[in-house]
């Protein structure tokens, strides 16, 4: 009886442990190369990702001097977050789905009524 209560406690112990882990969102702080597709062409921007209570903050700069701000959230290992580019013809709102793997993240790009592109990035050391 006893050694059934103590395999019960620790595969209880041990399934807390797992559902933990999955609750922890992933630590995007940090530099990240963001690159991805538009119609104009490829696009290539260094992103630092920093948390503001629980808000995910992003400044984003292109190679030719171009810088988007935002927001955006994270949930485990989802993330999400949107700025707003301003060219000759309007706003449009860059809105990007992704999941991170360890220093990799992958995912789709809203890029308003120019439709979807993936996008990927990796963390910079």
């Amino acid at each position: 009886m006893r050694k059934t209560a103590t395999i019960v406690l620790f595969v209880m112990l041990g399934l807390a442990a797992v559902l933990t882990a999955q609750d922890k969102n992933v630590d995007v702080v940090g530099n990240w190369e963001v690159s991805f597709e538009t119609p104009m062409g490829g696009r290539t921007y260094i992103a630092a990702f920093t948390m503001d209570n629980e808000v995910l903050k992003v400044v984003m700069k292109s190679g030719q001097g171009t810088e988007l701000k935002g927001d955006g959230k994270i949930a485990g290992n989802e993330v999400t977050w949107s700025v707003i580019v301003t060219g000759p013809m309007g706003e449009i709102s860059l809105t990007f789905k992704g999941k991170v793997e360890g220093e990799a993240m992958t995912g789709t790009l809203t890029m308003g009524e120019a439709g979807e592109s993936e996008f990927k990035a990796k963390k910079i050391k």
